[in-house]
């Protein structure tokens, strides 16, 4: 017990996010999809393309069932690489497809605006821009402190989590809002 040596660890598991060295959350991410599709799987008879469940039902299983632990702690991670993020858009767009029984000539943005649900990385954006608001208002010093500092620039290097809240929407969060412009537009016409 004394003078053991202690070995060397590459990622920590904490409070169920995984920290890695450089905080690339490549780790972390790997194993919340993983999570995310034994719940798919486990629900597969009730969200899959021949269930009797409604859209409505379905939207409601994926969002309290899947997109939470997808989400979790996600302003933590939010600010990561926009490559190991699209991995978890994947399992997003399965469910939508496989929802609405949809063809695979279909595009993503359109199932998203069928089913009424937000591209993850918009959800991500959204709950960390809440985050931020609620932390930067928060009666304890030492947690309005924490937050209240200004982001480096889009072009440096460093990725801190506030980053999230000035980054440009991705090319599949751009489709399903303007799509969702064009249809409010369309109904205000009529």
């Amino acid at each position: 017990m004394l003078n053991a040596r202690i070995p060397w660890q590459r990622s920590y598991k904490y409070l169920g996010v995984t920290l890695d060295k450089n905080l690339h959350f490549r780790e972390h991410i790997a194993r919340v999809r993983k999570n995310a599709l034994f719940y798919t799987a486990r629900l597969g008879a009730m969200l899959g393309r021949k269930s009797k469940l409604s859209r409505r039902n379905k939207r409601t299983l994926y969002k309290m069932c899947i997109r939470t632990v997808m989400t979790y702690a996600s302003p933590v991670f939010a600010h990561a690489d926009s490559k190991v993020l699209y991995r978890l858009q994947v399992v997003l767009n399965k469910f939508c497809r496989a929802a609405t029984d949809a063809h695979w000539c279909v595009r993503n943005s359109i199932l998203h605006r069928d089913m009424e649900l937000p591209t993850l990385t918009k959800y991500m954006k959204d709950a960390s821009k809440r985050f931020f608001d609620i932390a930067g208002s928060h009666p304890n010093a030492l947690l309005r402190a924490a937050v209240d500092y200004q982001p480096p620039p889009p072009t440096h290097f460093l990725r801190r989590p506030r980053n999230v809240l000035i980054d440009p929407p991705d090319a599949l969060t751009a489709a399903v809002d303007s799509l969702n412009d064009v249809t409010t537009r369309m109904t205000d016409l009529e």
